[in-house]
């Protein structure tokens, strides 16, 4: 698989996920279109991360990304034209975790995953994304 210029993720639109959201989450077009590109960066991040290291990028309780994936998906066409424009896949299936059987992320997958988020969006974007999608677990530890 050939990732795609960042370029071309970073412009990526999709006009009726991003009403979608704002109509479901009530978000500004503004916070929608940001986090469609923020789910976009996670998207190829995690195609790199499967490509370059043979694992898969856990989301790990990030909710408003979850919240775009599902509102993308949901426009099976558009995305399946994504997924194979991008990064020409037949699919990229979204598999979310049970709730109630979650298991914990190791210390040290967490460090690989965010290094490799930092690699390729820089730490502006990690901190955005974990200040609104952090779960209780991850406030919990910045307070203790």
């Amino acid at each position: 698989m050939q990732l795609p210029n960042k370029e071309v993720i970073k412009s990526w639109n999709h006009e009726p996920t991003i009403y979608r959201l704002m109509s479901e989450n009530r978000w500004t077009y503004a916070q929608s279109k940001q986090w469609f590109n923020d789910f976009m960066c996670w998207l190829y991040t995690a195609m790199r991360c499967e490509q370059d290291y043979n694992k898969e990028l856990i989301m790990d309780s990030l909710h408003y990304l979850d919240d775009v994936w599902h509102a993308y998906i949901l426009h099976t066409k558009a995305y399946f034209d994504m997924c194979q424009t991008l990064f020409a896949k037949d699919f990229i299936h979204h598999e979310p975790e049970n709730p109630f059987s979650r298991g914990e992320i190791s210390d040290e997958e967490l460090v690989f995953q965010m290094n490799l988020l930092i690699e390729d969006w820089g730490d502006e974007y990690v901190d955005r994304v974990w200040r609104y999608g952090a779960d209780i677990h991850d406030i919990m530890a910045k307070t203790v």
